[in-house]
């Protein structure tokens, strides 16, 4: 009995064994570790969204392109996207580099001889604003180098951009002024798209403007249709006048937004941000049309007409600043810049 037990259990260890290794063997790897991951049925409904650029054939699309979803703008050469599988991950352009947002994050001479920091700051802006009117909540395509590599050095993918109609959204950018071209790394549009910068740094296209002092137009008050016309109709950013100091008085420093539509809006989810990305997030609050609501700087308890940021500092600057207010999908609503 014990001799024949022995060699049956033996055989039946080295078949499991075996099974185990062929199972270990046959299974896929993926090639792209994904930071999260996003419903598929958000990608399918993409082509049933409206685009207002002009579209084509996109057979200038290269045949090594991938389909994906833009689900979020970060600034104006960053987005987060969604593939057909429902994963998502986060995009750099490859090739181009547009100015942040922040004067302080800039640096003098990155953009040639630039050193006009808040004028960079205004084309990162207009950037974030260009990329987001273009791509967010639209079906793009997605393209690798193999010079480039897949992955940057943050972990970031690293692709060209194109639309559905098939223009090179990367090669936009610069053509526009919103962008340098990123000659730090390696890449094999760099010679195609140094060109497109020649020319747009000798007519002085964007921010190659900030040479001769010429920022970028963010005083005009920009609306995107919504659940309703909600509209920073003014801010006091001085609280407390010349010659007092904003910190003594912060609930003097605020925000007044006003619903011009003809719908109630909640503003759950909403967020106004300064360009430093001082942000502040919106509780349920009913706004009803023709209805205006405060937004102090300071502390104090909600009411209907009066939210409270609870900020210990003042968060608008008193020489130049711009506010964004965005709606709970992440859309610009609208701009305030003095």
């Amino acid at each position: 009995m014990t001799r024949r037990t022995v060699p049956l259990l033996l055989i039946l260890v080295i078949v499991l064994s075996a099974t185990i290794a062929t199972g270990c063997i046959g299974g896929s790897t993926p090639t792209t570790t994904f930071t999260e991951s996003y419903p598929t049925d958000t990608f399918s409904e993409a082509s049933s969204i409206d685009n207002s650029h002009p579209t084509s054939s996109g057979k200038n699309i290269p045949t090594d392109a991938i389909k994906v979803y833009v689900i979020k703008v970060i600034d104006g050469d960053t987005i987060d996207i969604a593939f057909p599988n429902g994963t998502t991950d986060r995009v750099r352009f490859l090739g181009v580099d547009t100015p942040e947002t922040s004067a302080s994050r800039n640096k003098p001479n990155e953009y040639d001889h630039i050193t006009d920091l808040k004028c960079l700051a205004s084309w990162g802006v207009e950037a974030k604003f260009f990329t987001r009117d273009y791509l967010l909540n639209r079906v793009i395509y997605i393209q690798f180098d193999p010079d480039a590599g897949k992955r940057g050095y943050y972990g970031r993918l690293l692709a060209y951009i194109y639309l559905e109609n098939g223009t090179d959204f990367t090669a936009l950018l610069v053509k526009k002024g919103y962008a340098r071209v990123y000659t730090e790394g390696k890449f094999q549009k760099e010679h195609e798209y140094l060109s497109y910068q020649r020319t747009a740094e000798s007519k002085k296209l964007g921010l190659w403007g900030c040479e001769i002092g010429q920022y970028a137009d963010t005083s005009t008050v920009t609306h995107v249709a919504t659940t309703g016309e909600i509209a920073i109709v003014k801010i006091h950013y001085d609280a407390g006048g010349p010659n007092v100091r904003d910190t003594e008085v912060l609930n003097d420093e605020y925000v007044v937004l006003k619903n011009k539509g003809s719908k109630a809006v909640d503003l759950k989810g909403w967020v106004i941000m300064d360009e430093a990305n001082h942000k502040y997030y919106f509780p349920s609050v009913i706004l009803q049309p023709g209805q205006e609501i405060v937004l102090h700087t300071g502390r104090g308890s909600n009411t209907s007409h009066d939210l409270y940021w609870g900020s210990k500092r003042a968060i608008w600057n008193n020489d130049h600043d711009t506010a964004y207010l965005y709606d709970a999908q992440g859309r610009l609503v609208d701009k305030f810049s003095w």
